[in-house]
């Protein structure tokens, strides 16, 4: 019997982090959407990630000021299954493996982006996160993000331009860095990192998150992620092809959020990087 009271314990403190998690980062973000504006604040793949050539000369100055090449990867897995997503922690095993894994990716974080107070060691990386952010235009919108991801967008934009041509979108509102973490479970959200950015909160709803979300009308009734959101499939790809992960995938359903997980040794050829 008292194995039993454990087990039903520890399932319920896992669903009870995962409604924490993000409760202080939707609302945050849907204030900011209401405003009109936004105020933003492991190993390396075991394959060579392929090169491509941005097609397209029509991204923003600011976004788009270099000719060197891209690389194309994919998210680092390890960063990705520190994710809680849902996950059942019906035992002591299975939370003290995603305890690991959300340790891993906080040292890792911590070593390529800088450290955040109270979480992992000052003695792996001393350069202080709010001296590395700098303030781009993504599509003709300011957001604030880590230095050393911004040459990840700039891939992203010129693909944009070049391959979703034929589904048009321009994003209405942005979030990028914020100082506060809004994870309540061990983990730093990444927006802390200055790694991640959401697109248009309203138009692109998280369904599993708190409210207005799980009443807004996009999230009633039978549909799929793509059916409740405006951003288009092609956006998604492409983001994708370059690193970051879509936190679509997560059993939060958040479709205005997109990370970069992969290693930002490998953004660029050429020029195009930011050397840490």
């Amino acid at each position: 019997m008292a194995n039993l009271r454990m087990q039903v314990l520890l399932v319920y403190l896992g669903a009870t982090a995962l409604a924490c998690r993000h409760s202080t980062h939707e609302k945050a973000d849907r204030t900011a959407a209401t405003n009109g504006s936004v105020s933003v604040d492991a190993s390396p793949p075991a394959t060579q990630p392929s090169v491509v050539t941005p097609s397209s000369p029509r991204s923003p100055a600011t976004l788009s000021d270099s000719s060197s090449l891209c690389n194309e990867q994919a998210p680092q897995d390890f960063l990705v299954n520190a994710h809680f997503n849902g996950r059942p922690l019906a035992n002591a095993g299975a939370l003290r493996e995603w305890k690991d894994a959300v340790a891993r990716s906080i040292r890792y974080r911590t070593e390529q982006y800088g450290y955040y107070s109270g979480f992992g060691s000052y003695a792996w990386n001393k350069k202080p996160l709010h001296s590395q952010m700098r303030t781009v235009k993504f599509f003709g919108l300011p957001v604030r993000l880590h230095e050393r991801v911004i040459p990840a967008l700039r891939c992203v934009e010129t693909a944009l331009r070049s391959d979703c041509t034929q589904f048009p979108y321009q994003p209405r509102a942005l979030s990028g860095r914020r100082e506060n973490n809004t994870y309540l479970d061990g983990d730093v959200s990444n927006h802390v990192y200055g790694i991640a950015i959401d697109i248009d909160p309203l138009q692109n709803p998280c369904c599993n998150c708190i409210e207005p979300w799980k009443s807004s009308p996009r999230c009633q009734g039978k549909k799929t992620d793509l059916e409740r959101m405006d951003m288009p499939a092609c956006w998604i790809s492409v983001f994708e092809r370059f690193g970051f992960y879509w936190l679509g995938h997560d059993a939060l359903k958040d479709t205005m959020h997109f990370e970069f997980l992969g290693d930002p040794e490998q953004v660029a050829q050429g020029d195009a990087g930011v050397s840490r």
